[in-house]
C-alpha cells in the first residue's frame, strides 16, 4: 500500500493525528494496532512527514521523499529481521544508544517499532524508562505497531495513546489493487482473498491463482447436470489441495453476497465485472439464502479437515 492511500482507506486516524498536530496536542507515544495490510506502518510514516512538510503532509516535496525513502536522519525504522521471529532486545538497546546522541538535524525526532508485539517481553521491558525518557532534548515521538494486542506489555499499552486500525472496506482495496495496474476482474478477486494490497500482489503472482480464477468463471458458466459432473471431474485433482479450495469458496461466497446485494443495486457490488452474471444468477435462483448458508458450511467443513476433494464436490453440486 502506498502512504497516500491511507489518507482514504484510514481517513479516521489519520484526521485524528491531523488534529492533534494542528492543535499541538501529539503524545510522546502511539500504539497503532489491528489487522495486517490495514496500513499501520504507512500511518507511522505519514505522521512522520506531517512533522516535517510544510505543505500539509503532500507526501511529494523533498521532506517527504526522504522520511518515505528511508533517508531522513530523524526517522528509524526498526522491525522484525529476516531471519529472525522477532525484534531482540539488542535492537531495542541499539535504537535507544541512536537517540541518546544529538541529532546533527534540527526538528523533532520519530522512532517506529514495527511489530512490538514480536519483540522479547525483555525488549518491551527495555523500551518503558526510554518511552517517557528519550534521552535527547529534541521532542520525541515513538510510534508502535501491532498486530495482536494482547501481546504488548500493559505497561507500555498504558503509556501509549491506542489507534485500531479496522480492516479496509473491501472496493477501497479493490480499487487500490487496480490502481496498481491489475485489471478489475482481478483486483475484485484478490480483494476477497486478504486485506492487505502487498500480499494481493504476491497471491497475483501464483500460477495457482490464475487457474482458480479461470475455474471459477467457468464454474459461473455451467448450465446442465452433464456441464457440472465433467466440471468436477476434470478440477478433483487440483482442488484436493485446501489452499486452492479455500480460494475457490472465498470467490464463490463474494459472488453470492452481490447477488444478494444485487435486489437493490449494483453499484456497491464488489465484483463488479461479473455484474451480468450476478444478474443472471439471480433471476435462475429463487434460494439464494440456502446456497449461501450451504456454501458457509462447507467453509466450516475444509476448516474441520474434512477431505478438500469432497467439500468440491458439494460445492459444485449446490451452487449449480
Amino acid at each position: 500500500m502506498k502512504v497516500k492511500d491511507v489518507l482514504v482507506t484510514q481517513k479516521k486516524n489519520f484526521n485524528i493525528l491531523k488534529q492533534a498536530y494542528d492543535n499541538d496536542r501529539l503524545s510522546h507515544a502511539y500504539l497503532f494496532y489491528g489487522e495486517k495490510g490495514t496500513g499501520k506502518k504507512e500511518m507511522a510514516y505519514a505522521l512522520a512527514c506531517m512533522l516535517y512538510c510544510k505543505n500539509g503532509c503532500c507526501f511529494e516535496c523533498p521532506e517527504c521523499k526522504r522520511i518515505l525513502s528511508g533517508n531522513h536522519i530523524n526517522v528509524s525504522y526498526i522491525t522484525v529481521d529476516d531471519d529472525k521471529r522477532q525484534i531482540s532486545k539488542e535492537q531495542i538497546i541499539q535504537l535507544q544508544d541512536e537517540f541518546s546522541k544529538t541529532s546533527l538535524e534540527e526538528g523533532p525526532r520519530v522512532y517506529i517499532v514495527d511489530g512490538i508485539d514480536e519483540t522479547s517481553i525483555s525488549g518491551q521491558n527495555s523500551l518503558l524508562k526510554f518511552i517517557e525518557e528519550p534521552q535527547n532534548k529534541e521532542k520525541t515521538i515513538g510510534i508502535f505497531i501491532a498486530t495482536e494486542l494482547s501481546n504488548v506489555v500493559t505497561t507500555i499499552q498504558s503509556r501509549c495513546v491506542l489507534e485500531h486500525f479496522d480492516n479496509i472496506p473491501r472496493d477501497s482495496l479493490r480499487d487500490i489493487i487496480h490502481e496498481s495496474g491489475i485489471e478489475l476482474i482481478d483486483a475484485s478477486l484478490l480483494s476477497c482473498l486478504t486485506n492487505d494490497s502487498d500480499e494481493a500482489l504476491e497471491i497475483y503472482k501464483n500460477d495457482n491463482y490464475f487457474m482458480v480464477r479461470d475455474s471459477f468463471l467457468e464454474l459461473l458458466d455451467i448450465k446442465t447436470k452433464k456441464d457440472m459432473t465433467l466440471f468436477y471431474l476434470k478440477n478433483q485433482m487440483f482442488y484436493s489441495d485446501y489452499q486452492n479450495l479455500n480460494m475457490l469458496l472465498s470467490f464463490i461466497l463474494q459472488f453470492l453476497e452481490d447477488v444478494n446485494l444485487s435486489k437493490n443495486s449494483t453499484d456497491k457490488l464488489i465484483l463488479k465485472p461479473l455484474c451480468d452474471k450476478i444478474l443472471s444468477y439471480k433471476k435462475k435462483n429463487n434460494n439464494l439464502e440456502e446456497k449461501y448458508e450451504n456454501i458457509l458450511n462447507d467453509f466450516k467443513m475444509l476448516k474441520a479437515n474434512v477431505l478438500a476433494k469432497n467439500v468440491f464436490f458439494d460445492i459444485v453440486d449446490k451452487f449449480i
